[in-house]
């Protein structure tokens, strides 16, 4: 059985992030989240599953994982303070 990622030093490998690019990558990541978010409510973006759409679960599952996430991130800061 293959590992997933090579025991040496490879293209999976990276150190580790500081809190502030852990929390600059948040960003960028919420914006794109957001952006999707946007796209099911307009219904420019869709989620079809066996021929249903799903959109509206993909809309609560987006906003609960950026709230999730947003506490998370907001704890972090709050111990670097």
């Amino acid at each position: 059985m293959r590992a997933l990622a090579p025991d040496a030093a490879g293209p999976y490998h990276r150190q580790m992030e500081t809190p502030a690019e852990i929390r600059e990558r948040w960003r960028y990541l919420r914006d794109l989240l957001i952006d999707q978010l946007g796209r099911f409510e307009t219904g420019a973006m869709q989620m079809h599953s066996d021929e249903e759409n799903v959109s509206s679960g993909a809309i609560v599952m987006i906003k609960r994982h950026i709230k999730e996430f947003d506490q998370l991130i907001a704890r972090s800061e709050a111990r670097e303070e």
